[in-house]
């Protein structure tokens, strides 16, 4: 149920960036409830700002004057089977409790994605806490793919690596699915967590 009161568009000047991270604090209360814990919200507002760089951009949703979500995108460079070069990496997705349902968090990902396009992006790239079930499965919907499976360095959780290639997948399914799968199994033999 799409919510014609709500306005997405680029971060104006009187939405400050510790306005977007009280923003990303609260609509994040839910994961940590379930012990899903993302670090972004932690920052300080300015490490979330510089961490977009600076060809990336913040897109928020507005009821009124009412900051109720946010989506980044920040410039990234890699060399990884799955993107060589520039890529857009999506970051501070979020949405308040209270607007949930509402279908502003699809609204925020439809722009990012036409905003990505615009820059001149190919490869859209996420990654989340491996327990984030409903983030991974609004990203497959979306048309993204599953292509790593890691636990970074200090953290007490694995993640996924979610990509969307916005001119078409150059690889098949299958391929995919190996490739997302033996990482998962690298990661889970090197990298065990501690119990």
């Amino acid at each position: 149920m799409k919510d014609s009161s709500i306005q997405i568009i680029e971060k104006p000047e009187w939405v400050s960036w510790d306005d977007i991270k009280q923003c990303l604090y609260e609509a994040h209360s839910v994961n940590r409830a379930k012990g899903i814990s993302m670090a972004h919200y932690q920052w300080p507002a300015e490490k979330i700002q510089d961490s977009l760089g600076e060809n990336g951009f913040m897109l928020v949703a507005l009821d009124g004057d009412k900051l109720v979500g946010t989506a980044g995108i920040g410039e990234k460079f890699g060399n990884k089977w799955y993107a060589n070069g520039r890529y857009a990496y999506e970051c501070y997705a979020s949405v308040l409790p209270e607007y949930a349902g509402k279908g502003i968090y699809k609204m925020l990902e439809i722009r990012r994605e036409e905003k990505a396009k615009e820059e001149g992006y190919d490869v859209l790239i996420g990654d989340t806490h491996s327990k984030n079930t409903h983030r991974i499965e609004i990203a497959l919907k979306n048309g993204f793919r599953l292509v790593r499976f890691f636990r970074a360095a200090s953290k007490d959780h694995y993640s996924v690596v979610i990509v969307k290639w916005l001119n078409g997948c150059p690889y098949s399914s299958f391929y995919c699915w190996i490739k997302f799968e033996v990482s998962k199994l690298q990661a889970l033999i090197r990298f065990p967590l501690k119990k």
